[in-house]
């Protein structure tokens, strides 16, 4: 992850040292709540209230998730996400990801008759998570939430 160099590793002989601690700062970091924590893992929620969608009309909160586990012996982690967008913040988020070398693994919608049209990304990498937290917020910082987003039109 190139551009998170100043963040000193969180490991010791392939455990996390104080994961909850760690857990709390790759949560503010991504701008989250920590909804789980364990031996080696990490769940993080973060509301996107400014897209106010509706799924057949009712209001419906749109959440993007991340999460770490599994630390090898270096101290890496896999570190997965998946964030709610509008179709037109797809691109520029996908850019700043794959520019910190993390894989987008899919691009899809959940829903049927949402208004705006979200978009859900996911993606992956194994690497320090604090690394790959810093650069999904750097991505995060890309999304604006604003404009009708109804139609497929850039």
């Amino acid at each position: 992850m190139p551009k998170n160099k100043n963040i000193a590793p969180a490991y010791v002989a392939g455990v996390i040292a104080n994961n909850a601690s760690v857990c709390r700062q790759f949560a503010r970091i991504l701008g989250g709540e920590v909804v789980a924590t364990g031996d080696g893992f990490c769940t993080v929620t973060r509301e996107r209230p400014e897209l106010s969608p509706t799924i057949l009309g009712r209001p419906y909160t749109a959440t993007a998730m991340f999460g770490y586990r599994s630390p090898d012996v270096g101290g890496l982690t896999l570190n997965t996400g998946e964030v709610p967008m509008l179709q037109r913040e797809v691109n520029p988020f996908i850019d700043s990801l794959r520019d910190d070398t993390i894989l987008v693994t899919a691009i899809h919608t959940h829903w049927l008759f949402d208004r705006p049209r979200l978009v859900y990304v996911h993606f992956e990498a194994v690497s320090d998570p604090l690394a790959f937290a810093q650069a999904v917020a750097d991505a995060f910082a890309l999304l604006t939430g604003r404009g009708d987003d109804d139609t497929d039109q850039p």
